[in-house]
């Protein structure tokens, strides 16, 4: 039992020796396992991407009025008249303030909520920059990120209000996001992909908005990818996407104590992703081969599997791919084989 244990193990050790010499090698295998870091590493994807962003502003009041002065905009508790405490900059930061109002309001432009709530409107624009790295899992990716997000807000006003005093001046932050993400590669037409995707995370509101007042709901991002493939290891995409997402604002005293604001944003971002490379490129540097393919390293003398293109071109491509003149032969070709097909259809 021990003897033919042994002759096994001579048997497989010598095998494994004479495969290992470069004639017994197969120069059509796909011999990725020779560098199992890299192909580890090409799993995940990077993703870098920037773009323009529009954030809708919603609330309403309830038990407040609305009031604007050459002061600026203020809201103070229904009934109330004379000399009145009430608020400034309820929208991002609480400013406490004094107000005298006429028993005359009509020289006010001036909203009341004694029948039915008002309805606040605003705007602002973002510029956001996103990193993110995902793990393919097949046609799944899993992963997260992290976003900066230059932002320009115009405080709300009630909607179809006018008035001859100026509105509340607008601001800028930057909120920083952290989220997880999920997605799907949908379907693929030649060189191009569609996935969908959903990120999910908190979001940090920036100076712009009291931190202690403040309070930021967790935000759901719904996105379509659509990418352009460069090749196995660099894409180009677009994203359209629309976030849904809220914060509340606490005010000292009054009979509304916490107001609930929407902020709901639509994104459309172009970006890059890449995968690091599973094979090194030829470590000769006239090798333009269009296909994986072994050299001899002139260095070490060892024979391995290599790449001829860089990064962003293909590495297996089809015979004349690279060459326009003939992707345009291919297509018109394919463009007959589909005129033959539906006439034999009908």
């Amino acid at each position: 039992m021990v003897l033919r244990c042994i002759i096994s193990l001579l048997f497989v050790g010598a095998s494994c020796i004479a495969l290992a010499q470069p004639g017994f090698e197969s120069m059509g295998q796909d011999d990725r396992s020779s560098y199992p870091l890299r192909a580890f590493l090409n799993k995940f994807s990077v993703n870098l991407s920037s773009g323009y962003g529009r954030t809708f502003y919603r609330h309403t009041l309830t038990n407040n009025n609305y009031v604007r002065t050459s002061n600026g905009s203020f809201i103070y508790p229904n009934g109330e008249g004379g000399t009145i405490p009430a608020y400034a900059n309820w929208f991002n930061r609480v400013t406490p303030a004094i107000l005298t109002i006429p028993s005359n309001a009509d020289s006010l432009a001036l909203v009341t909520s004694d029948s039915s709530s008002i309805s606040m409107r605003g705007g602002g624009f973002n510029i956001p920059i996103n990193l993110s790295i995902y793990f393919n899992l097949y046609r799944l990716r899993i992963g997260g990120g992290i976003s900066a997000d230059f932002h320009r807000a115009h405080p709300p006003q009630p909607e179809d209000f006018r008035s001859f005093f100026p509105r509340q001046s607008s601001f800028s932050t930057t909120q920083i996001r952290y989220y997880g993400m999920l997605g799907y590669s949908v379907y693929e037409y030649y060189d191009n992909a569609f996935g969908v995707d959903l990120q999910a995370g908190v979001i940090r509101m920036g100076n712009g908005f009291d931190k202690g007042l403040t309070e930021a709901s967790p935000f759901f991002n719904v996105g379509v990818t659509i990418e352009k493939v460069f090749s196995e290891y660099f894409r180009v995409f677009l994203r359209p996407a629309y976030e849904f997402k809220s914060y509340n604002l606490l005010l000292p005293a009054g009979p509304t104590t916490v107001f609930d604001h929407r902020n709901s944003s639509f994104f459309l971002t172009l970006g890059v992703s890449i995968n690091y490379p599973d094979m090194p490129r030829s470590p000769i540097k006239a090798d333009k081969t269009q296909m994986r393919h072994y050299v001899t390293d002139p260095k070490t003398g060892k024979r391995r599997e290599v790449r001829g293109q860089p990064f962003w071109k293909k590495q297996d491509p089809k015979i004349g791919e690279l060459y326009p003149e003939l992707v345009k032969t291919k297509r018109k070709r394919q463009a007959k084989r589909k005129q033959i097909f539906r006439k034999k259809k009908k």
